[in-house]
């Protein structure tokens, strides 16, 4: 077998390719977010809403929007770390 090389990749490096993560799934969250809602919008307008669906919907929207917040946090302190240090 042959060896592979060790990929070797600076501290500022891996700190951007982390930022470049964070803001890919903070694009998804936001989308599943943006897709929740319209889908709850769907729900609300149909003659005989179900609720409970409605419920589980909203309440997995405010889960979203609440680890989209922290997402944003961490990613504004990692950009702040990059900009200072890189």
């Amino acid at each position: 077998m042959a060896a592979e090389a060790v990929r070797t990749e600076s501290p500022c490096a891996m700190m951007r390719r982390a930022a470049e993560s964070a803001r890919r799934d903070i694009k998804r969250r936001r989308d599943e977010s943006f897709r929740l809602r319209s889908e709850i919008g769907h729900l609300k307008g149909q003659p005989d809403p179900d609720q409970k669906a409605i419920a589980a919907l909203e309440q997995r929207v405010e889960n979203l929007e609440a680890q989209l917040k922290q997402d944003e946090l961490s990613l504004d302190t990692l950009e702040q770390v990059i900009s200072e240090n890189c």
